[in-house]
């Protein structure tokens, strides 16, 4: 049990789970549209049925949605309030306490850090919200929701900015551990969030940016959480910062103490600094948030989504007779650095270019897909989540125990299974390494 103060709880962080609703939609060639966001939301609604609801019949365990930046809808923001973007820029989402001398102290410590990043802060943005949508127990906890853009120096390349606004960050979060209201669901140049403990139907009504035909996007992962032994909070919603979790990381003890022992060993000349980041992983958090704390650093480090991937969630392969001697030692090279994160776990996950969805090797987390004429894929929990015309179907499919399904929607390519295993084996000689 916990205690704090004179209060006993049967409940402790650390045994936070949960089993959810889990999808994404995607357009494959990359043309964003407001209808996709609207489906989305279709779809989030669809599986009110995966996600828990308080007594008050209003206050969700959370939902949300991890969308490709939306750049008009940023772009008419900046225009409106005479801010001049640069062609390289960020936009984070930030929760805030509703003390005003809290919430001031949080945007000037974030906008130090950021500054010190060289990276010119524009300005901050309240984000409109309509609180009547809520119930009591998420008014409680709602935070001051607040939306700060930043501008990129000239000649950075995306992935500078994301490692150095990384850094920022958790430096940030470092400085303000004594807040426990402030969070950053995202601060990138690729990606935005919005989430909250609220019923999905209502997400486009509590956030009114949602129901802006200018926010368009052609990626969107949602998420609808099931929250098992642990109280809805506005942070623990889903998705995170790349991915939204379906099912629980049973190893996931295991896997934060590796993390830690491993802490002195994380390097990369990318960030030469990266040490200032640590602990890389939390331990108070959902085991969803951990998983989603060590792709984010994997992909920092200039590690690709594949390899963070396959590295984190790998398929059974010890005494697979029908896998080859290549794909074979890459994953045993990889076993030397990472021990699996095993579920039973479904994952979605987007970095605002690729989409992907991933299973770990129990399979045990279904995750459904279909493609149509129109360029859409849809995947998730189940099928139903939005209507669509048989005759427009191309294909429909599954993700099976191990496997791994990814969109490029700069290419237009679908990544399949075995392209992403062939592609990974190829990389090194495996094989002669290990002999």
């Amino acid at each position: 049990y916990a205690v704090e103060g004179e209060n006993m709880s049967l409940y402790h962080q650390n045994d936070s789970k949960d089993n959810c609703g889990f999808g994404l939609i995607a357009h494959t060639t990359g043309q964003a549209s407001h209808q996709l966001v609207k489906t989305a939301i279709e779809g989030l609604d669809r599986m009110q049925h995966r996600g828990g609801v308080a007594a008050d019949g209003k206050t969700g365990d959370g939902c949300g949605l991890l969308l490709q930046k939306p750049h008009a809808f940023y772009q008419q923001i900046a225009q409106d309030k005479g801010w001049k973007l640069t062609k390289e820029y960020a936009v984070g989402m930030i929760f805030l306490s509703q003390n005003p001398t809290l919430a001031e102290q949080s945007r000037q410590i974030l906008n130090e850090e950021i500054e010190r990043e060289m990276l010119p802060v524009l300005g901050w943005r309240v984000v409109p919200i309509d609180k009547t949508v809520l119930g009591d127990l998420a008014l409680t906890g709602v935070p001051q929701i607040e939306q700060v853009f930043v501008n990129c120096p000239s000649g950075w390349r995306t992935d500078d900015l994301e490692r150095r606004l990384y850094m920022a960050r958790r430096r940030a979060e470092k400085r303000l551990a004594d807040d426990p209201d402030f969070y950053v669901a995202c601060l990138s140049g690729l990606v935005t969030i919005y989430k909250g403990l609220v019923m999905p139907k209502d997400l486009p009504t509590f956030y009114l940016d949602l129901a802006d035909e200018n926010l368009q996007s052609s990626i969107c992962v949602f998420h609808q959480r099931f929250s098992t032994n642990t109280l809805p909070k506005w942070p623990l919603a889903q998705p995170f910062r790349y991915l939204a979790h379906n099912g629980e990381i049973n190893t996931i003890k295991a896997n934060r103490d590796w993390a830690a022992a491993r802490e002195g060993k994380f390097a990369t000349p990318l960030i030469p600094d990266l040490l200032q980041a640590a602990p890389f992983v939390n331990t108070d958090g959902s085991d969803s948030s951990s998983l989603d704390n060590m792709l984010e650093l994997f992909l920092a480090g200039g590690m690709d989504l594949f390899r963070a991937m396959r590295l984190l969630v790998p398929p059974a392969y010890q005494n697979n007779k029908t896998m080859g001697d290549k794909l074979r030692s890459f994953y045993e090279f990889n076993s030397m650095h990472m021990e699996p994160w095993d579920g039973p776990a479904g994952i979605v996950l987007t970095n605002g270019r690729h989409v992907a969805c991933n299973l770990d090797r129990n399979g045990l987390r279904p995750a459904r897909y279909v493609i149509t004429k129109d360029g859409l894929i849809t995947l998730a929990s189940e099928i139903g989540i939005w209507d669509y015309k048989q005759e427009d179907v191309i294909e429909k499919g599954r993700v099976g125990p191990g496997e791994m399904l990814a969109v490029d929607t700069y290419t237009g390519k679908i990544w399949r299974n075995n392209e992403i295993d062939e592609d990974l084996q190829s990389r090194h000689p495996y094989k002669e390494w290990l002999d």
